[in-house]
């Protein structure tokens, strides 16, 4: 009878049998190159809260610290002009308006001023 031909070196790869000297085979583990993703992922990584936020990158704030300043600026100059414009003595709503302006305006440039001190202004 005759002997089932495999295909050529077909026989080598599906032989589980001892190898020749010198004739590795080249898919086997020992052999393969290993591939500096394959390490790093066989390493591991830390999963520590503050490993994490140490490699993610700086966010960009929203809105630079100067808008707030800005906005500041613009508030107290409208409280301003409401007090040299309007006729005096001036009523309690335009007296509470802007208290509450500069008030407001307050709140903004302690805002800004800490946005700063942070080092959340890029």
């Amino acid at each position: 009878m005759a002997k089932q031909v495999l295909g050529r070196n077909l026989e080598e790869l599906l032989d589980d049998g001892p190898k020749e000297a010198g004739k590795a085979n080249p898919f086997s583990p020992e052999t393969a190159p290993v591939g500096s993703g394959v390490r790093s992922l066989m390493r591991g990584h830390s999963t520590s809260p503050a490993s994490v936020l140490a490699d993610e990158p700086a966010q960009k704030p929203v809105m630079p610290a100067w808008y707030l300043l800005g906005a500041d600026i613009l508030l107290a100059a409208l409280a301003l002009i409401i007090v040299c414009k309007s006729p005096h003595p001036l009523s309690w709503r335009r007296e509470l308006f802007c208290a509450a302006v500069v008030a407001l305006g307050g709140c903004l440039a302690l805002a800004a001023v800490s946005r700063v001190r942070g080092g959340a202004n890029h």
